[in-house]
């Protein structure tokens, strides 16, 4: 049998008349649920979404970013992804607006169905999907213009808001055997952020080492971590309040791999605290700071470490002016 590999770049065809281009005056006017509760109503043809725009995923509401979907994203219905295609439109990395999206709708999972049929006819062949849709079963659209109705930033989710089982980040469990080391590695890490205490950092941030080349962006990182106006400038002390969180889908594990560890900048964070992996942002303004713990394999035939990052993002939901009193 001749093995012959073939990969489907899927995405929308480029119009080949002027005519097909997908426009404001020629998109149809919907919604993000009306397109995920039926594909085939909608497959192919030019529409206009409104909705919450974040990096390339379009969500109904801020309610909809504790949806539980699925990592493959095939049962998504109140979001939808902006097709990632290098020369679509895009919005500001994770800055968050509310938009109209004019675009035409696609599937992922249409795509490995076309691909599943080909194989069938041709079995000497290797054929997959590759580009997004290579590890995806969305339903998408691919945008031809982003359209901002509103930049102000929207507030961040509070615990207020919603309810604990719903959460995207939620109480690591009590009873994991990984959970003091983790803990252990984070207060290791704020104690060098606090002492400005570089090689410590380095060490638990880049477990393996960093290669020559990697030492200058090493050193600029740790620069920008304990700038003036920086998240880590002044770090909480160690007895003010902290609470290690898991992602939703790892809180069945016994022992997670990861573990996100945020402590308190004043004595009370209740009702403060982050229900969503977006919000343990660490910009500036938000009340708590975060380091992530994870896993680390030091190679092949090698030990399991563990290793700890602090990340600050440039940008993101807006801190509330106040805090509603949690339900749970």
């Amino acid at each position: 049998m001749i093995l012959f590999a073939a990969l489907v770049a899927w995405a929308p065809a480029a119009p080949a008349r002027s005519e097909q281009r997908c426009t404001t005056a020629n998109a149809t006017a919907t919604s993000i649920e009306a397109i995920q509760a039926d594909y085939s109503i909608w497959a192919g043809k030019c529409v206009r979404v409104r909705g919450l725009g974040i990096d390339s995923q379009l969500y109904a509401d801020r309610q909809a970013l504790t949806d539980d979907d699925t990592p493959l994203g095939e049962d998504a219905r109140r979001s939808i992804i902006m097709f990632p295609d290098r020369k679509a439109p895009r919005l500001p990395r994770n800055r968050p607006m509310m938009v109209d999206v004019i675009g035409r709708v696609g599937s992922c999972r249409a795509a490995h169905d076309v691909v599943a049929e080909m194989s069938a006819d041709q079995p000497d062949r290797i054929i997959m999907v590759s580009g997004y849709c290579h590890t995806s079963l969305a339903t998408y659209i691919a945008p031809s213009a982003i359209r901002p109705i509103d930049t102000t930033r929207p507030v961040r989710l509070t615990e207020a808001e919603v309810p604990a089982e719903r959460r995207g980040i939620v109480e690591a469990p009590v009873h994991s055997n990984k959970l003091p080391a983790m803990r252990s590695a984070a207060h290791t890490l704020f104690a060098a952020l606090a002492t400005r205490d570089k090689a410590a950092f380095l060490r638990l941030s880049e477990p393996d080492g960093i290669a020559p080349r990697q030492q200058k962006d090493a050193r600029r990182k740790f620069s920008r971590l304990i700038a003036p106006r920086s998240a880590f400038a002044k770090i909480p002390e160690a007895h003010h309040p902290e609470r290690i969180f898991v992602e939703r889908l790892d809180a069945v594990e016994a022992d997670p791999s990861q573990a996100i560890v945020c402590r308190c900048r004043t004595s009370d964070c209740a009702g403060k605290w982050p229900v969503v992996m977006r919000d343990a942002d660490n910009l500036p303004d938000r009340p708590y700071v975060c380091v992530q713990a994870n896993d680390y394999l030091l190679g092949p035939g090698r030990d399991t470490v563990i290793q700890v990052t602090a990340e600050q993002a440039l940008d993101g939901f807006a801190e509330p002016l106040s805090y509603p009193a949690r339900k749970d």
